[in-house]
C-alpha cells in the first residue's frame, strides 16, 4: 500500500515591507447579515484606501472579476494612513476557515498593530434594550471599550466563525482588540447594519464616511450579495461554471 501525504500551503498574507506599530486593524466577514463584508467594503471604497497586498490560500474561492478598471481578488489588503482594511470577497472555504482566521490574527500580533476591530453581525431575534448593537473585546481593550459605547455581549450568547478564532488568537496574546455586532437580520444581508458599525468606527476614529447609499440601495446589496453566496455554495461543491 502506498500512502500518499497532502501538503496544503500555508495562508500566505503577501504585502509590501513596511511599518504597521501604529496601524489600526480593521475586518469582518460574510456572518449574519454579511455585515462585516458590507461594512469593510463600504468603508474602502468610500475612503479610497489602496490596496497594498493579497492573501493566498490553498483553498481559496475560485472567483475573480474587474472593477474600476482592476483585477479583484479573493481576499485583498487596502491601507489609508494608519488604517489597513482586510477584504474577504466570498467567505473562506469551511476546511481552512479556522486557518486562515488563525493565521490572519497571528500576522496582526506579529506585525505589533495598535489595535484591531472586527465586525460582525447578532440576530436581531436576540435584541434587548436601546443598543442597536453589542460588543466584545480582549482583557487588553477593556480600557477603550468605553468609547465604543456599547454594552457587552450578554453571557449565553456566542461569537462564532473567524471571529471567534480571531479574538481567542488575540485574547491569548495580550492583544487589544474588539468587535462590533449590530443586531442584523439572520437570513438576509442587511447593510443597515452595516451602516451602524460603520457609524461607530468614525465616531471612535475621526473618520467621515457617508452611509446614506447603503441604506437607500439596500435591496440591489442584498440581492447581489445572495447571488454572491449562491455562487459561492455551486462552485465550492465542483459546480463550477
Amino acid at each position: 500500500m502506498i500512502l500518499l501525504k497532502v501538503y496544503y500551503m500555508p495562508i500566505h498574507i503577501n504585502v509590501p515591507r513596511m511599518r504597521f506599530e501604529d496601524c489600526v486593524f480593521i475586518t469582518g466577514f460574510h456572518g449574519i447579515g454579511a455585515t462585516g463584508y458590507i461594512a469593510v467594503s463600504h468603508l474602502i471604497d468610500s475612503l479610497k484606501a489602496q490596496r497594498i497586498g493579497y492573501i493566498e490560500t490553498d483553498l481559496m474561492p475560485p472567483f475573480v472579476t474587474m472593477a474600476s478598471g482592476r483585477l479583484v481578488t479573493p481576499f485583498e489588503i487596502y491601507k489609508l494612513d494608519y488604517f489597513i482594511f482586510m477584504k474577504s470577497e466570498f467567505p473562506p472555504h469551511r476546511n481552512e476557515e479556522i486557518t486562515f482566521a488563525k493565521a490572519l490574527a497571528e500576522w496582526v500580533v506579529a506585525k505589533k498593530f495598535r489595535e484591531a476591530v472586527l465586525i460582525g453581525g447578532l440576530d436581531s431575534n436576540f435584541k434587548t434594550g436601546d443598543s442597536s448593537m453589542r460588543v466584545v473585546s480582549t482583557k487588553a481593550f477593556s480600557h477603550r471599550v468605553g468609547a465604543f459605547g456599547a454594552p457587552f455581549l450578554e453571557p449565553g450568547l456566542y461569537v462564532t466563525g473567524p471571529l471567534a478564532v480571531m479574538l481567542t488568537v488575540f485574547e491569548a496574546n495580550n492583544f487589544p482588540a474588539i468587535a462590533i455586532l449590530p443586531y442584523a437580520a439572520l437570513t438576509r444581508p442587511d447593510p443597515n447594519a452595516a451602516a451602524v458599525a460603520i457609524d461607530k468606527i468614525c465616531r471612535v476614529y475621526g473618520l467621515n464616511v457617508d452611509v446614506s447609499s447603503l441604506i437607500k440601495d439596500a435591496s440591489e446589496i442584498e440581492a447581489e450579495l445572495q447571488e454572491r453566496r449562491e455562487r459561492a455554495r455551486t462552485s465550492y461543491e465542483g459546480l463550477w461554471v
